[in-house]
């Protein structure tokens, strides 16, 4: 699957997003734009003494369902609770901090959380089809269980998106185990237990550097040969300065088609910066709604 094929998929029905505080010009024009295409049916979680204005003059005509909510607290367990109750399938930031959005999420009672890690997927095409590339956004320096689940987190939306075995590379500096890079030693760990069959629905490989990740000329070149070698769908970085830095190559040197989810929890998270593209926006909007867990 590519993003341009995401339309289509799309547009079987309306599908319907809680956006938690739309407070500034960004949200709402992404939110009426996805809608004015058919995809969506709005719901804005936050003060309507600030959205109604809003959207009276940025998006005339554009008359979402309106959530009340007048401390950011509020909001982000009134949009967590829209999605708890299947009033919601997805489920977008705003201008709401981060931490109080996530702290909804992972609420014990109230919470959506479906896995014990919440992490952040990119997704880009490569040799016309998706690629994941997995945690950038997220998670520091993640452990070797928070590894696991980072990647079973991308693997579970690589199946959404039409990848139905994924192949992971754990990625390193270097193809061999060094004891002096621990990221090759967590990479060879979760091979031996995806070799173990610890893994269902996917097969993992690593450590790998990135090139005997996805061209199979480097990688015969240095005398590995399998199913992962130069094909891989999924990229899982050893920590988030790595993801950080590779996914903002991807969109700034090499102009990728990108979109990026934080998944892990019941719905898909969309998280936009306001450094966003137009295209990333809609981008991530598409993923988030085509994957609708």
């Amino acid at each position: 699957m590519r993003f341009c094929d995401l339309d289509s998929k799309l547009k079987t029905g309306r599908v319907p997003l809680a956006i938690c505080m739309p407070e500034d010009v960004e949200a709402v024009l992404a939110a009426r734009e996805a809608s004015d295409l058919g995809y969506v049916d709005c719901i804005f979680v936050g003060n309507p003494a600030i959205m109604n204005p809003l959207l009276e003059r940025e998006a005339p005509g554009f008359t979402p369902r309106i959530v009340e909510a007048l401390t950011p607290e509020a909001a982000a367990a009134s949009t967590v609770e829209l999605v708890r109750t299947g009033q919601a399938k997805a489920l977008m930031k705003g201008t709401i901090s981060t931490p109080v959005l996530l702290k909804a999420i992972l609420h014990s009672e109230n919470g959506i959380k479906m896995s014990p890690v919440l992490s952040h997927v990119l997704v880009f095409e490569w040799n016309g089809s998706f690629r994941f590339l997995t945690d950038g956004g997220m998670v520091p320096h993640p452990t070797l269980p928070e590894k696991q689940e980072i990647m079973l987190n991308a693997v579970h939306l690589a199946k959404r998106l039409g990848t139905p075995e994924p192949k992971v590379a754990v990625l390193s500096a270097a193809e061999t185990v060094n004891f002096k890079m621990p990221s090759s030693v967590d990479a060879a760990v979760l091979a031996k237990m995806s070799d173990r069959k610890q893994f269902k629905g996917c097969t993992v490989d690593g450590p790998l550097a990135l090139d005997n990740a996805i061209s199979l000329e480097s990688a015969h070149h240095k005398g590995l040969f399998n199913d992962i070698v130069g094909q891989a769908d999924v990229l899982v970085v050893p920590d988030i300065d790595t993801g950080n830095i590779l996914g903002k190559t991807m969109i700034y040197f090499a102009g990728m088609q990108t979109g990026g989810l934080i998944v892990g929890a019941t719905a898909p998270v969309i998280l936009l910066s306001r450094s966003d593209t137009k295209d990333i926006r809609m981008n991530s909007i598409k993923l988030a709604l085509a994957a609708g867990f």
